[in-house]
Parts: structure tokens; C-alpha cells; sequence
């Protein structure tokens, strides 16, 4: 019979989720011809999405998204065995030899060569190299399997994503965009004040329209928010700068400096240091990009045909 605790005590985090849910912490999950797969090894493959899920998560939410997280680690565990049935109906074996060479690679690489460390995480781990072994052997063997029987068979034509990128150019628009320096001086509150800031604006000018660098006189004199970083601000569209510097965005040349632009508060000076003309990025560009979501959506659905035809074939069974 299996036991019952919580949602929480399943994941292992009985501080983290309400204790309001019961759900079977052992026991089957699924059943593929005579591989059973148990609630634990779900739980086990479920544990490295855990962290992420408990900090996007929380309340009735998180136990929507456990719910589901722990659905698709049991559909791709069925998957997997369903792999596995194809695998040996076809008479495949994996050598020791080869599964050897493997655990080598994973010392070498992910261990630096300490074979005790290896064994030592085995230990923690609770697994046997025995277990590690045959493990392996079935990482290797659903490798083996999808390739020949989804990633060899995906074909793209270069028709098709020349297609693609016709009927998707919408995606591939690049908005106008504007890179600019701006000097801001806060006008004052009373005639004189403002008098004084017009013709320190109007000084200011004069100097940068005579060759002052834009950057290094904006960290002296600009009082705006930006002034340490020389005023500068990041490529931007023209549609969502501050409304006051719009008309002045949309026209000014690069490299060109701005007449004095007179607000309610403050007095602005700016500089377009660059600018992107709108327009649609090139065959050329995404192409590549076009072919590998092609492939992917080709291969998913290979993939997705392919298990359909296994499990058809064989028996499963999800247990509640």
C-alpha cells in the first residue's frame, strides 16, 4: 500500500508548500510493458527544477506548476522506456566497453580525473556503479535511437526557410532607433534664476558648436540623471524618448548638436551620436537562425509521431 504525505514532503521541502495536499510518495507512477516506473524515480528527476520553481512559485500556484512539472517528468520517463522497448525489440546492446569509455569522459571532465570524488558522489548519490552503468547504457541508447529515428530523418529545404522568412518578415522589422548625449540644467523657480540658466545653456552651446567634447562638458555642467555617464542614453526608438526631446530626435543629423530645447522646468541640450534607419534585417542574417527552429520544429514533430507509433505498441499505464 502507499504511504501518503504532503505535496511538499514529496519534493522534499515540507517548510516551503502548504501542508494541505496528500499525494502518494510511493509506489508505481506508470507502467510501460513490464518496466515500472516508481513515484521516486519521477521525484528523483524532478529535483534539479525544484530551486526554480520554488522562487517563481508560491501558494496554490506552486502547486499548479508542481503538478505539471512532475506530469512532464512522468511523461518523459515513459517516453524514455518506451525508447528502451524499441531499443531491445531491434536486438540493440551497448558494450561495457563503451559505457567504460563514457564513465572515463565523466571523470576526466566533470571530476578532473579524481576517480575517488567520482565514487564518492556515487556513494552520496546511493547508487552502485552498477546502477551508474546501466543508467548510462540507457542515456546511450535513447541517444542512439533518436538520432536514427528523429534527427537524421528532420530535412529542411532551403525553399522552406526562404518561405519562412517571406511569411514572418513582420518578425524581422528593425525599428528606427537613436543613440544620443543630452545636457540637462534645471531652469530655477524664480525670472532671475531662469535668466541665469538660459545664458549658461547658451554658453554651453556655444562651446560644444566650437568643439568641446559632448561627453566630458555633460559630466562637468549637465544636472541630469545621466550626467556622470557623460548624458549618455542607449539605443532607443524616437517614439520612446521623453516627449519634450521627440521632434528634436526625429530630425536632428548625427553628430550634430540641438538647438536649446525649452521645457516647463528645464533646458535641454542634445547631442545623436549615431542612428538606425528602420527596415527589415536580411535574408542573409536569419537565415541560419530560420533553419535551426525549422529543424527543431521538424524534429518535434518526429518525435512526437514516432512515440505516438510506440505507444501504440506497447502497453502503458499511468497509475492516480
Amino acid at each position: 500500500m502507499a504511504v501518503l504525505l504532503t505535496a511538499a514532503s514529496v519534493l522534499g521541502q515540507t517548510n516551503m508548500v502548504p501542508q494541505n495536499k496528500s499525494v502518494q510518495i510511493d509506489g508505481y507512477a506508470a507502467k510501460v510493458n513490464e518496466r515500472v516506473i516508481t513515484r521516486g524515480e519521477v521525484r528523483e528527476a524532478l529535483a534539479p527544477m525544484l530551486p526554480e520553481l520554488y522562487r517563481a512559485f508560491q501558494g496554490p500556484k506552486l502547486e499548479e506548476e508542481l503538478e505539471k512539472a512532475f506530469t512532464k517528468v512522468l511523461n518523459d520517463l515513459i517516453e524514455r522506456a518506451l525508447i528502451m522497448e524499441a531499443f531491445k525489440e531491434r536486438g540493440g546492446a551497448i558494450p561495457d566497453q563503451y559505457v567504460n569509455d563514457e564513465i572515463k569522459r565523466v571523470v576526466s571532465e566533470r571530476f578532473k580525473g579524481d576517480k575517488a570524488l567520482f565514487e564518492q558522489v556515487l556513494t552520496e548519490q546511493k547508487k552502485t556503479r552498477t546502477e551508474y552503468m546501466d543508467m548510462l547504457r540507457e542515456q546511450m541508447a535513447v541517444g542512439m535511437l533518436m538520432n536514427e529515428e528523429v534527427t537524421r530523418r528532420a530535412r529542411v529545404t532551403p525553399e522552406q526557410v526562404r518561405t519562412a522568412y517571406e511569411a514572418n518578415k513582420e518578425i524581422y522589422f528593425i525599428p528606427e532607433k537613436v543613440k544620443y548625449n543630452v545636457i540637462v540644467l534645471n531652469k530655477g523657480a524664480t525670472p532671475e534664476d531662469q535668466a541665469v540658466k538660459s545664458d549658461e545653456a547658451k554658453s554651453i552651446r556655444a562651446r560644444l558648436i566650437e568643439g568641446a567634447d559632448f561627453g566630458e562638458t555633460a559630466k562637468a555642467v549637465s544636472e541630469g540623471s545621466r550626467a556622470a555617464d557623460g548624458g549618455a542614453f542607449p539605443w532607443m526608438q524616437p517614439k520612446d524618448v521623453r516627449a519634450e526631446l521627440r521632434a528634436t530626435l526625429q530630425t536632428l543629423p548625427a553628430g550634430e548638436i540641438s538647438e536649446i530645447v525649452d521645457t516647463e522646468t528645464e533646458l535641454y541640450i542634445v547631442k545623436v551620436e549615431a542612428r538606425r534607419q528602420a527596415g527589415y534585417k536580411s535574408f542573409d542574417d536569419v537565415r541560419l537562425d530560420i533553419k535551426n527552429a525549422l529543424n527543431a520544429q521538424e524534429r518535434d514533430r518526429l518525435k512526437a509521431r514516432w512515440i505516438a507509433r510506440l505507444r501504440e505498441n506497447n502497453y502503458v499505464i499511468i497509475y492516480n
